[in-house]
């Protein structure tokens, strides 16, 4: 069952949201595949002045559903970064819209390959959309999966 949303290009008027969302994925989504004081390491990188940061750094675009931020997804050159939906919208379609979003602008922007380095919590979601395991990394104790997509082409 798909949600009503809106996507649109963040502004700082939605730092706050973006961080509310992205914190809780991480704390009860995250948390399933990586010891607490990682998920805390990571928690602390979302602080509203961070995102506040990443927003003059990065395209960010957010899904608005009932007026609230519902997620967030950026793109910074051909890398896809902090694709993150509110757990209480999980498998109703809003990160495959954000994604697909994502991808469409990259593809305008002549970008051919997309990279992702992926939680292990959202392997499936990105393998379900196209994406390929390429290696896998690890900050401290978070492992990561680089995965790509190839061939991105534009939609309409």
């Amino acid at each position: 069952m798909r949600t009503q949303i809106e996507v649109i290009t963040a502004s700082e008027e939605h730092a706050e949201g973006i961080g509310k969302v992205v914190r809780d994925a991480i704390r009860r989504v995250n948390a399933k595949d990586y010891p607490p004081h990682e998920i805390n390491r990571l928690v602390s990188n979302f602080s509203t002045s961070n995102i506040l940061d990443f927003l003059k750094q990065r395209l960010t675009i957010v899904a608005m559903h009932d007026n609230v931020v519902a997620g967030t997804g950026a793109l910074q050159g051909p890398e896809i970064k902090s694709v993150f939906v509110s757990p209480d919208l999980h498998r109703r379609g809003v990160g495959s819209v954000l994604l697909g979003e994502l991808e469409r602008v990259a593809s305008k922007r002549g970008v051919q390959e997309l990279v992702v380095s992926s939680s292990l919590s959202a392997v499936k979601f990105y393998s379900a959309l196209g994406y390929v395991e390429q290696s896998r990394k690890f900050f401290g104790e978070e492992e990561t999966v680089v995965m790509i997509k190839s061939a991105i082409s534009p939609s309409p």
